[in-house]
């Protein structure tokens, strides 16, 4: 074989080869996996929204307004302020620790908290729940004391009676708070005689506007004893009545839940003839000094 036909037998192997490799790669790229699909992620799981059921006030709302129990509890304090009457216009003495002379010669008056103590505010507390309110909103706060439609507390009406009866003067002290309204913007507390109204209404009067004292009126801060200081310039405060320890003594949100007891301590005979607490489950600085989660102050021995 000459050199000719070796070059020939050479390239049509190399083409054969060349068509081998051609015909396998196409076989290849035939098999190759698809290109890679978008997946979308999962949707996000439903969360209901927080419904009154799931509303940490509930139970104690229902308490206020539909509870027996608690209708006697209430009608209870004001017939054991009742019993008490008598010894405390006899007695020397004061329920106001600001009046440390003990108001000798001056005449008698009685000093009340208003929300939750004389009227109750449960239906304001039930719209927030419904509503899905959680946290305190002024402006409705501030709706509901203009619509003047809160109901007496049980015992309240008839222990009122009973103190004017004995030529007690009674003075309402709040922190209902005095602050304008879009609708009447020349009057700088509208919630005086918005208050005013509806303790009339109810039968806890006649109230004289001066007997009314709120939280911002005459620069008066939260904090009671300025106006208690007013009262006793004129009058020995024989009882006090409230459902915050706020109403019968100075404390603040810095003292905790120890400190009030060693503090309620430390006047247990104030507690056992001049002062009446009203039970409120709802809401108050009781709670408010929890530590958060309050969870954790549950006992459980």
């Amino acid at each position: 074989m000459n050199m000719r036909s070796i070059r020939v037998l050479l390239l049509a192997a190399s083409a054969v080869a060349l068509s081998s490799c051609s015909i396998n790669i196409g076989a290849r790229d035939d098999k190759a996996p698809p290109p890679p699909v978008a997946v979308a992620p999962p949707p996000a799981p439903v969360v209901a929204k927080p419904g009154p059921e799931d509303d940490p006030r509930l139970l104690a709302t229902l308490y206020m307004q539909q509870a027996e129990e608690l209708r006697r509890l209430s009608k209870q304090a004001y017939a054991l302020a009742a019993v008490r009457l008598p010894a405390a216009l006899k007695k020397p003495g004061s329920s106001a620790l600001e009046q440390t002379d003990g108001g000798k010669g001056k005449p008698p008056a009685a000093i009340f908290d208003v929300d939750e103590t004389v009227l109750d505010n449960s239906p304001h507390q039930a719209r927030a729940i419904l509503s899905g309110t959680r946290n305190f909103d002024l402006g409705q706060w501030d709706e509901w004391v203009g619509e003047r439609a809160a109901t007496p507390m049980a015992g309240a009406v008839d222990f009122v009676k009973e103190l004017r009866r004995n030529k007690v003067r009674v003075v309402y002290i709040t922190n209902r708070e005095c602050r304008p309204r879009a609708t009447n913007p020349g009057d700088p507390c509208p919630q005086h005689a918005d208050t005013l109204a509806n303790l009339n209404a109810v039968g806890l009067g006649p109230v004289a506007p001066e007997d009314l004292m709120l939280k911002g009126q005459n620069g008066w801060p939260s904090d009671k004893a300025p106006r208690r200081q007013e009262v006793i310039k004129t009058h020995r405060i024989i009882m006090s009545f409230g459902d915050q320890f706020s109403d019968m003594m100075s404390v603040t949100r810095k003292d905790d839940s120890a400190t009030r007891a060693r503090i309620a301590a430390a006047h247990e005979d104030l507690w056992n003839t001049r002062w009446i607490v009203i039970p409120n489950p709802t809401y108050g600085q009781w709670v408010d000094v929890l530590p958060e989660p309050i969870s954790g102050s549950l006992r459980t021995k």
